[in-house]
């Protein structure tokens, strides 16, 4: 079978959360005997991945990504565009027209299109011949403005998600309407789509960890410091870390001169940057080329997620590599959190304070939940029983029977 993937982010093995979801997925489908071919967006940061992902697939194109909006644009088309924002930020006439090329010379029999966001060139696409179609959304963009709205309530940016929403709503699921089928990453995603679309054809294709990619360090070799992960083109990410900063981190490090907080990841805004101008116990690295050797000396591994939607596969990386994790509610949706043995759970400033500090303190609890996280991603997360369900999926999509 001909299999086309569709993304806004290069896959590739050294990647974090969406991009490695995707080059498992396609390595898999590779070793199901599948031909796969890639279009995807390509950034200049992307050129070291590339020699990666070009062994795994017949085809590769990549096209140069949009550019980010200014904000008076990004006004003007809030109010003006029937495109809504998080579709309009990967708009691109050029990847409109190279799909339809490319699945009419290769015969493609299905396109994937990794993120909802892509999934506009599945829809309405003047370019795109016959094909079978599934979109796999990481993330409701509908739900991810809904909590931004709760959030920021009516700053600017909160009312401009109320403008935004009906709109944002309409678009999305009339595209997911018009693909065969939907996937998500988790039972609850699964949930959000069909709160909003009962009739929908949605399966839940899980994250699939190699847990044997990631190794674990002893707490006492492991440096006083916190990490986060994160893709900062999205608004959750960059919210978080502000709240967490703004929150949090002034009485975290008031008592601990050496404590470190690594920023990690790709699309480090301006304001992102400036924390760590000001703050030297802030060190914003940028994308780095492993995750693992972050991972390998952090003690605590914190996801302050507020807004949004989706898996955060970043926090299953950490497990793997034995780094205990404080998340918020939202960001751990989907991930056991086995009362507290596994992860600890908290929604306010003064909860993810206590849960931080308790783990600073406390080498022996630290240890103990690394062993009964990693426990969880192997015995629930590094199963191949997602991926077999993807291949389901596929087949059935091309021969009808869905």
């Amino acid at each position: 079978m001909k299999i086309l993937f569709l993304t806004k982010l290069l896959p590739h093995s050294l990647g974090i959360s969406g991009s490695i979801i995707i080059y498992n997925r396609i390595r898999y489908l590779v070793e199901c005997g599948h031909e796969v071919s890639l279009l995807s967006f390509m950034r200049p940061e992307d050129e070291p991945y590339v020699a990666g992902i070009r062994p795994l697939v017949t085809e590769l194109e990549l096209v140069q990504a949009p550019q980010v909006e200014s904000p008076f644009k990004r006004l003007a088309y809030q109010l003006f565009s029937t495109t809504p924002s998080p579709f309009r930020e990967m708009r691109s006439w050029t990847m409109r027209s190279r799909l339809g090329a490319m699945v009419e010379r290769s015969h493609v029999n299905v396109v994937i299109a990794e993120f909802s966001a892509m999934g506009q060139y599945l829809y309405r696409n003047p370019y795109l011949s016959a094909v079978r179609r599934i979109i796999s959304c990481h993330e409701c963009c509908t739900k991810a403005f809904a909590t931004a709205i709760r959030f920021h309530r009516w700053s600017p940016g909160g009312i401009m998600k109320r403008i935004g929403l009906n709109q944002v709503r309409q678009y999305e699921f009339a595209m997911y309407h018009n693909a065969d089928h939907v996937l998500v990453l988790t039972p609850q995603e699964r949930y959000v789509l069909l709160n909003y679309a009962p009739n929908l054809r949605v399966t839940v294709v899980p994250h699939y960890v190699d847990a044997n990619y990631y190794s674990t360090v002893p707490m006492a070799k492991r440096e006083e410091s916190l990490i986060f992960v994160g893709y900062y083109f999205n608004e959750s990410n960059r919210d978080a870390v502000h709240w967490f900063v703004r929150t949090v981190w002034p009485q975290l490090k008031k008592n601990r001169p050496n404590l470190k907080f690594y920023i990690v990841g790709r699309g480090d805004t301006p304001a992102i940057r400036n924390l760590a101008r000001r703050d030297p116990q802030i060190v914003v690295t940028g994308e780095v080329q492993d995750i693992r050797s972050f991972l390998a000396k952090a003690r605590v591994f914190i996801c302050p997620i507020r807004i949004g939607s989706g898996f955060r596969a970043k926090i299953l990386e950490a497990m793997a590599s034995g780094v205990p994790v404080v998340s918020t509610s939202l960001g751990a949706e989907g991930i056991p959190s086995g009362g507290g043995e596994t992860l600890l759970l908290a929604d306010t400033p003064g909860q993810m304070l206590k849960c931080i500090r308790l783990l600073l303190s406390d080498e022996g609890l630290c240890a103990a939940m690394a062993v009964k996280a990693r426990e969880l991603v192997v015995n629930r997360f590094a199963s191949e029983n997602g991926m077999a369900a993807l291949n389901h999926v596929i087949n059935d999509v091309v021969a009808g029977r869905d």
